[in-house]
């Protein structure tokens, strides 16, 4: 018996500092998992600019002022969770104690929704998979969780609540929301869709705004090849308009050449025969 449990305990994410499960794992600059606790004590004791206990990267980069000290708890609240550690810590935790269910909550759970990162009852849970929305969530019975499936997830969380999952997408708001946000807040906006569906669409979106990109850079090339084109042709015909007019002054400067050759035999003759006379 305390063989399993020391095997269960060694199972669960630890952090390097306190060497404990993990309650709210921080994702620091370096990325080392370190608790939310042990950041706070860390820079407490360290200083708004002491670095990661690892590594010594700074943590927060934006602490300036020593005034920071008062808003420690809130700076470090700011560094992201990582969803993924979180998620298969509670899935660790899951069996322990009674569970109210968290949608009609008037039943115990019974089973847990991965997408959700909900606890919910038997009735809930059929009702649960029969949804056209949530037909491919995984339901798994509490009384053997399967931590596994948790921590591959790594999803995105709930803008309204950090520590849940974001399964939908308003587009009325512009907001990634849990479940609960779904049931509670957004249940009478039209532009819920899961988060698979608003994704898909963002990357027709993305698609069509990418073949205009390409339609604009093919005009664009075009364009710019026409230009080219153009300035070759001008530099064609100077070429040929030069190399025109350089022959032409080659043909009238050996014409100048052949008079002033025939202009110097003639003086030559004259100056020989002048000679001749004189003798």
């Amino acid at each position: 018996m305390a063989a399993a449990s020391a095997t269960s305990s060694k199972e669960q994410p630890e952090c390097p500092v306190c060497h404990d499960g993990y309650t709210e794992p921080k994702i620091l600059p370096c990325t080392h998992l370190v608790c939310k606790k042990c950041v706070v004590s860390w820079l407490q004791k360290e200083g708004v600019k002491g670095g990661c206990p690892l590594c010594s990267v700074p943590i927060l980069t934006c602490a300036k002022s020593k005034k920071r000290r008062r808003n420690l708890d809130a700076l470090v609240n700011n560094l992201p969770n990582d969803l993924t550690t979180m998620t298969l810590a509670d899935g660790q935790k899951l069996p322990s104690g009674q569970k109210v269910c968290e949608i009609c909550e008037d039943h115990s759970a019974t089973s847990f929704c991965v997408q959700c990162d909900m606890k919910i009852c038997k009735k809930c849970a059929e009702k649960h998979t029969r949804l056209p929305t949530l037909k491919d969530h995984q339901v798994q019975d509490l009384k053997q969780p399967t931590p596994q499936p948790l921590a591959e997830q790594n999803r995105v969380a709930c803008d309204t609540h950090a520590d849940k999952p974001a399964a939908l997408y308003c587009s009325s708001h512009n907001e990634l929301i849990c479940m609960l946000c779904a049931a509670a807040i957004h249940r009478e906006c039209a532009g819920v869709k899961t988060v698979d569906d608003a994704a898909e669409e963002m990357r027709n979106i993305l698609r069509q705004h990418a073949e205009k990109l390409r339609g604009l850079e093919r005009i664009v090339s075009s364009q710019i090849q026409g230009t080219k084109d153009m300035f070759k042709d001008m530099r064609k015909q100077a070429d040929d308009k030069f190399d025109d007019l350089e022959e032409r002054l080659e043909k009238q400067r050996q014409e100048v050449f052949k008079k002033i050759k025939a202009e110097e035999e003639a003086t030559i003759a004259a100056l020989i025969a002048q000679h001749q006379q004189q003798q």
